[in-house]
């Protein structure tokens, strides 16, 4: 008799165990938020640095809205790593929508200079990039949402001198 109620008992915490994840999903109603890596370009380009925007697509599938947390990211070509890093987002997706929303990350000339150095400006490179989109979801909590993409990448060409905004330059 004992036998059986050990073994009722193992039934019932193994059947528990495996569908455990499979609950948190029906609870949801299979809703999870999606992400995808649309676009990737420079902007905001002066002497110092340069701001690439990660054009990311969200899908929030919750009648709440979905808070953005952080973007951590690695980006290649070829063999070589021209970036990898991790930028704090203050954004917000609201409820029951999508949306394509721009995610800056500052790069200094330095780590441009290695990444780029066997690359002419206004050429065209592949890359590869790995995402990882942080939010904060009403029932799960935080995730980290896994975004790739390979595309090509146009290297920004050196400004002109007439084409700097010398006044912005000193102010900074």
């Amino acid at each position: 008799m004992r036998t059986l109620i050990y073994v009722i008992l193992i039934a019932i915490v193994l059947s528990i165990s495996v569908t455990g994840c499979q609950t948190v999903t029906d609870v949801l109603g299979g809703k999870k938020p999606t992400a995808s890596l649309e676009g990737l370009k420079f902007s905001d380009i002066d002497l110092k640095s340069a701001t690439m925007l990660f054009d990311v697509k969200l899908n929030n599938p919750y009648d709440a809205a979905l808070p953005l947390l952080n973007l951590d990211y690695d980006v290649q070509s070829g063999e070589n790593q021209l970036f990898s890093g991790k930028a704090d987002i203050q954004s917000t997706i609201p409820a029951n929508e999508s949306k394509t929303i721009s995610l800056p990350v500052k790069l200094n000339y330095l780590d441009l200079a290695r990444a780029f150095k066997n690359v002419r400006p206004g050429s065209k490179i592949p890359y590869k990039a790995v995402l990882g989109l942080k939010v904060d979801t009403p029932v799960l909590g935080s995730i980290r949402l896994p975004i790739n993409k390979s595309d090509e990448l146009q290297v920004p060409s050196i400004p002109k001198l007439n084409e700097i905004n010398w006044q912005k330059l000193l102010q900074d």
